[in-house]
């Protein structure tokens, strides 16, 4: 099949695999901001979702969908993150700005959206400044990441602190390790890592390697969560689906479900985060 049709094929699958339902934000509050790189103007949005009952300022964490948008992963590790007292700003970096892994921008682009969404959590009454955590999947985790670098925090944060945590899915880590051989620091926020060692874009290879880089040039310790065999989206619940994306080896995208990595994870980053987030 040629390219083309491949890519044509793609946007008639993808948008039923990954759409979100319709009124599944009617719960939180929508919050609409802009990107805080002025050369490049860009408006975008999320859906802040508040614990019940809080007796004060809760914590919270900015979460950011993968390359096909928002889907079932924000939902279910949204109730679990609620359930402890932490509030969810779901944001939608998509919409308006690419429309499929074909042109999809690098992550600089998302940077300062990133923290644009951190600022904007921090007007807010609602929301302990101090005690705000990134999550993501796969773009959004290579997003979490990225905004662990110090330099980043610098040029969109100038003084302010950045993230209290960063919890990274499948984050596609070898676009990270040039990065972090180059960057002069880490922002210090405690990092967490869950990765398929089946992963098509290599994340198998590029944790290990991450984690080693960052203990030997920072003596930082990456918490690396590592599931044999399994693959990309692994806490997607939908069936296996193959599609193309240049930054999968050979261009070849493979998603797959593990019920088994999934139910550890959602443990682990629910307990990451309330040790992270804790009131100091």
């Amino acid at each position: 099949m040629r390219l083309v049709s491949c890519i044509a094929l793609l946007a008639t699958i993808l948008p039923t695999a990954f759409a979100i339902p319709p009124g599944a934000s009617s719960t939180g509050t929508r919050i609409d901001f802009s990107s805080l790189d002025q050369s490049r103007p860009r408006n975008v949005s999320g859906t802040l979702y508040l614990p019940a009952n809080a007796a004060g300022p809760s914590p919270a964490v900015v979460m950011i969908h993968g390359t096909m948008g928002i889907d079932a992963r924000g939902t279910l590790y949204r109730q679990p993150l609620l359930d402890e007292g932490i509030a969810i700003f779901e944001v939608n970096f998509k919409d308006g700005i690419y429309k499929s892994p074909m042109d999809r921008p690098s992550i600089e682009t998302f940077l300062p959206l990133a923290f644009a969404a951190l600022k904007e959590l921090r007007k807010l009454p609602a929301i302990d400044p101090n005690r705000i955590a990134i999550m993501g999947f796969s773009l959004g985790g290579a997003i979490a990441l990225r905004t662990a670098v110090d330099e980043d925090r610098k040029k969109w944060m100038g003084d302010e602190n950045g993230f209290a945590a960063h919890a990274a899915f499948y984050p596609v880590a070898k676009v990270f390790l040039p990065i972090v051989e180059q960057c002069g620091g880490l922002t210090g926020a405690p990092i967490i890592v869950f990765y398929g060692t089946a992963d098509v874009y290599g994340d198998g290879d590029s944790i290990p390697k991450l984690k080693t880089l960052l203990q030997k040039k920072f003596h930082f310790n990456l918490i690396a969560v590592a599931y044999s065999g399994a693959a990309h989206a692994f806490n997607l619940n939908a069936p296996p689906m193959t599609y193309i994306d240049p930054a999968a080896k050979h261009w070849k995208g493979y998603t797959s479900y593990d019920p088994r990595a999934t139910a550890d994870s959602l443990t682990k980053v629910v307990a990451f985060l309330r040790q992270n987030l804790a009131a100091k």
